[in-house]
């Protein structure tokens, strides 16, 4: 096996690691529910961004010193990366803000439409269409997540605007995903998200203090799950995905994204004795069908060094 399938099948492995630290937000959040929307957001983001700052700066040194030909532009991937933090921020405010309009089946739906996007991308700036084999992976996932929100989204009661601002937040989420791609291309996992994570932060700040929201004052189980949300979610979750853009396709680790509420339930059910309806049971086995196709087919591709 080659260098290079040996790496992609590590990414495989470590976006998996992230999928199930994802999976958890939902746990922490409803853990958290003392605390406003954008203040978990703005807690989530922030302490991450306290936690690779250290290892960010090191690195953007090292990068400020490098003139070897080849490495790329390191300023412009430096104001991608800040790009990108402001896509994250722009995916958590006009997700939570559709969450007040809409309900949270209609905003799912619209939110998840984030691989569709991403192809959209690669196709509009020349990278080509997915392979069928992501292509069947999409439309599984997307069928599984219609499913489990089709309760809601047969009663819809929303207004325009929520819809508008749920699928700007996948749109944002597929911006976030793509320009990280690039970024990544030259900097470091550490770099990247310490600037990334931290134009998100100062972002959500701003919201924070905008709307007035109390960000003192928490209970001890408020805090101990805005502490986890950071830690396992965001520097764990979303740096294990950031990690892989280097490796894997943008459209891939946003098909991997679409398992976070099938596993958030079924964690929902082991931690919170959440009941699982039977409709969440089919749409879930239609998404994790659609990852399973995903990972099979990148597989493939490592297998043959393509």
């Amino acid at each position: 096996m080659t260098g290079d399938a040996l790496s992609r099948r590590a990414a495989l492995i470590v976006a998996l690691i992230g999928l199930a630290a994802v999976s958890h937000a939902v746990i922490f959040i409803r853990l958290a529910e003392a605390a406003p929307a954008l203040v978990i957001a703005f807690a989530r983001v922030g302490l991450a961004t306290a936690v690779f700052a250290p290892f960010g700066l090191m690195a953007a040194r090292r990068l400020s010193r490098d003139r070897s030909p080849g490495r790329g532009s390191v300023g412009r991937a430096m104001a991608i990366s800040v790009l990108a933090g402001g896509f994250l921020a722009l995916h958590f405010a006009s997700w939570i803000a559709s969450l007040e309009r809409i309900t949270i089946a209609e905003s799912t739906v619209l939110v998840s439409l984030t691989p569709l996007w991403v192809a959209l991308f690669d196709v509009v700036s020349g990278r080509g269409v997915p392979g069928r084999a992501l292509i069947a992976a999409i439309a599984l996932c997307l069928l599984g997540t219609a499913v489990l929100a089709f309760g809601g989204v047969s009663r819809v009661d929303g207004d325009p605007l929520g819809l508008v601002l749920a699928g700007a937040g996948g749109v944002c989420m597929a911006a976030y995903l793509v320009a990280g791609r690039g970024a990544r291309a030259v900097l470091p996992t550490s770099a990247y998200v310490t600037l990334c994570y931290g134009a998100a932060a100062v972002l959500l700040a701003l919201g924070v203090a905008a709307s007035g929201a109390p960000v003192v004052g928490f209970d001890a189980r408020t805090v101990i799950a805005l502490l986890a949300l950071g830690l396992v979610s965001q520097v764990i979750g979303h740096t294990s995905y950031n990690w892989t853009l280097s490796t894997l396709p943008p459209v891939l680790v946003a098909i991997l994204l679409l398992g976070e509420p099938v596993f958030g339930s079924l964690l929902g059910w082991l931690y919170l004795g959440e009941t699982v309806p039977p409709g969440a049971a089919v749409g879930g086995a239609a998404i994790l069908a659609g990852l399973w196709l995903a990972i099979r087919a990148e597989m493939r591709l490592a297998a043959s060094g393509e």
